[in-house]
């Protein structure tokens, strides 16, 4: 392909990405017609650009204002030339690719009311829509935010809004959002740095992340005008008929313009029952196919706009799209993120990005990203936007308290990114993050290592799999509570075992060799095809262990408890007292203790309990003494383990790992990232003892510069420390 150039030029360099350029989004003009800037002195990014330069990192993003000034049409480059005249004049021999936000201006909202997206509660007739365009009822942002948009820089309160901006279903949207784009590339390549620009990062929705307006909120759209049309068009198309329609969707007199869509409420918290909550009633049926929906329409608009790139560059240019935030947000379907198999096998779209997980990234944390990074380098490349905070970024936000922490951290990520195949931009939000000779020196060390160890071709050394699966998620209802506890504290507790973990989607298991690991967890697993599970169950090896969670395979593909059994071996039934704390037997390797949980959130998850096991098979019970966790063991040291909730903690789970037979490369409370280029470990508490390597090595600590001859390597780490151990490979001593 003629992007291939421009691909191996992106991984060539660790990437920048500044406030440079940032504007408000969808833009407000102020009396001079020009775009509200939030940073209008240009001098000083640019400045911290060159610094990265400096650092010999040559690829370089930040927001790019479309031109997109009015709704008729109206295009004015006056900021997007004096954003690239300032990138380029103190940094002339980037790359670049500028992340192109392209949101309707408020004027085209206001000529173009039925093509704007609507919440639950806000007006549903063309006229009272158009008149809370542009008022405080108008939500620009598409979030609640009472002090404004980008850190207090606009203090408009955007609050309780009853419409946003575009519907993504607006067909007029996506054609003059690519007129828009069109233009600007053209403008582009007419212009003094049209061989520097490598890709365009499409950008669009709620903070420019191809999230639906409401994004991970409880407040509900869209219900719209616009929508009504597209949803009812593409139930006729995937039902073929009007009456087949009608009945799926439990509408006896439907018509293209008496639609009922979906309800907040029939759409989130509908966790009464087991069937509740995976929409197993006829009822549900027409939320599963609105979820379905959102993402099949919002990769339609990737794709729309990756196809206008890729037409006006002659294919020469790389298209990335934030993208598959199904770990870390709970409503995933709803945002329309889900649509992963069809954006990874897309020709108009090469890389996706978002930035790294906010949740548990302190230090001492493993950190981790927002979408199952491994899965999608499989196919195209994941990128990473490194927002961590430094030292430097101020009291409100730092993640750091001085340099070494700071160091930490860059380290941390690195290593996280590595040893996922991920690229990485680091990411200046606030401005002067990075603006420390020590920073820039610790950035220039990661960068030197990652020129040295790209050219070595990696290969996993982890033997423990974290499986997960986005399709689910349109089969259950959107809940806080157990996403926290299955997506995000469970992945984190998974990581703080001494060892390397792997993350793929359920769809991934089809065709991988799954011959390395020894103990496999399926996380949310619960819609597996029967068929599908044979194939993935014949690749499996004998000698590993699996361990299930909750309800994995109850949609098999309709809702049948059986179906657990089928999938998993074990028998279940509803639990119906209402406790969340396991008590694992004394019996059981784990020893005796309780797992208990504990979040901000009750858990709304219906439980469930065992059935059919025999006494010494039992692990752990809930307080009424019904059975939550029970185990066989097979030959060749295989265990079938099952628990009714995720709650165990790093320490439980190494005894688990152990079990299986897995090699630990640094004590407990340590996060391992590695491949069989590096391994880097990272202390959350007092670390003293060995690295473990599985055979003698040459090797170096490129943070301190200490080297080692050894297959054990003794480690005193304070907390929140860090080594990243790799061969000589030419790497330079400190």
């Amino acid at each position: 392909m003629k992007n291939n150039r421009a691909l191996k030029t992106l991984k060539s360099s660790l990437m920048f990405w500044s406030r440079l350029g940032f504007s408000h989004d969808p833009p407000l003009l102020d009396v001079n017609g020009q775009p509200h800037l939030f940073f209008d002195n240009f001098d000083v990014p640019a400045k911290y650009h060159n610094d990265f330069v400096n650092a010999e990192v040559k690829v370089h993003t930040s927001i790019l204002f479309s031109g997109w000034v009015g709704g008729d049409k109206q295009y004015d480059y006056t900021v997007t030339d004096k954003t690239l005249d300032a990138l380029f004049k103190s940094s002339p021999d980037i790359c670049y690719i500028p992340r192109i936000k392209l949101n309707v201006p408020i004027s085209w909202a206001a000529a173009n009311p039925e093509e704007l997206f609507v919440y639950h509660e806000g007006p549903r007739e063309k006229k009272e829509i158009r008149a809370l365009v542009g008022t405080l009822k108008h939500d620009l942002l598409g979030y609640e935010s009472p002090n404004g948009y980008f850190m207090g820089k606009d203090s408009r309160p955007n609050v309780n809004g009853l419409i946003s901006n575009q519907s993504f279903t607006s067909k007029k949207w996506l054609v003059d959002a690519s007129e828009a784009l069109a233009h600007l590339i053209e403008h582009i390549q007419q212009g003094p740095y049209a061989e520097r620009i490598i890709g365009y990062h499409v950008a669009y929705g709620a903070c420019g992340e191809n999230m639906l307006w409401g994004r991970d909120s409880n407040r509900y759209g869209d219900y719209g005008i616009a929508c009504h049309k597209a949803f009812f068009e593409w139930g006729m198309d995937k039902y073929k008929s009007l009456q087949c329609l009608r009945k799926n969707w439990m509408q006896p007199n439907l018509t293209a313009d008496n639609l009922i869509l979906p309800s907040p409420d029939q759409r989130q918290n509908c966790c009464d029952s087991l069937e509740d909550f995976f929409r197993a009633a006829p009822e549900y049926k027409i939320c599963i196919d609105y979820d379905i929906f959102m993402s099949e329409i919002n990769c339609t608009a990737m794709e729309v706009f990756g196809k206008v790139v890729k037409d006006k560059t002659d294919n020469k240019a790389l298209v990335g799209c934030f993208y598959g935030y199904f770990l870390e947000i709970f409503n995933a379907a709803y945002t329309g993120h889900l649509a992963l198999d069809r954006a990874l096998a897309s020709p108009y779209l090469d890389f996706f990005a978002a930035p790294t997980s906010y949740q548990r990234r302190e230090l001492g944390e493993p950190g981790g990203e927002i979408a199952p990074a491994q899965s999608i380098n499989r196919h195209k490349l994941w990128i990473d936007e490194i927002d961590i905070r430094t030292h430097l970024s101020g009291e409100a936000y730092k993640r750091a308290k001085n340099f070494t922490e700071t160091k930490t951290l860059l380290w941390r990520e690195f290593s996280k990114n590595l040893s996922h195949g991920s690229h990485l931009w680091w990411m200046d939000l606030g401005g002067g993050w990075f603006d420390s000779d020590n920073i820039m020196k610790e950035i220039a060390k990661i960068g030197e290592t990652y020129e040295t160890l790209k050219s070595i071709p990696a290969r996993s050394i982890s033997e423990v799999l974290l499986v997960v699966d986005d399709t689910s998620f349109c089969y259950q209802t959107a809940d806080r509570s157990w996403h926290k506890l299955f997506m995000i504290n469970f992945v984190r507790e998974a990581n703080l075992t001494g060892t390397p973990v792997d993350m793929y989607r359920l769809s991934d298991l089809q065709d991988m060799d799954l011959s390395q690991y020894k103990i496999i967890f399926f996380l949310n697993t619960f819609k597996i095809d029967s068929e599908i599970w044979s194939q993935i169950k014949s690749g499996i090896s004998s000698f590993t262990s699996l361990v299930w969670f909750h309800a994995a395979g109850i949609l098999s593909p309709d809702f049948d408890l059986d179906n657990i059994r089928k999938t998993t071996g074990f028998s279940v039934t509803p639990q119906t007292a209402d406790n969340s704390t396991i008590t694992m037997r004394s019996s059981s390797p784990l020893g005796k203790c309780s797992l208990i949980y504990k979040q901000d959130h009750p858990l709304a998850l219906p439980l469930l309990k065992l059935k059919d096991v025999q006494e010494e098979q039992i692990w752990g019970q809930y307080e009424d003494g019904s059975i939550a966790a029970a185990a066989t063991k097979g030959e060749d040291n295989h265990w079938n383990i099952y628990f009714a909730l995720p709650l165990l903690k790093a320490k439980h789970l190494r005894e688990l790992y152990a079990l299986a037979g897995c090699h630990f490369y640094a004590p407990l409370d340590c996060t391992v990232y590695g491949d069989n280029r590096f391994i880097s470990v990272f202390s959350r508490s007092n670390c003293t003892g060995k690295i473990n390597l599985k055979k003698s090595s040459e090797m170096i600590d490129v943070i301190s510069g200490e080297s080692w001859n050894d297959d054990k390597i003794s480690i005193k780490l304070t907390p929140k420390d860090a080594v990243f151990l790799t061969s000589d490979f030419g790497l330079k001593q400190p």
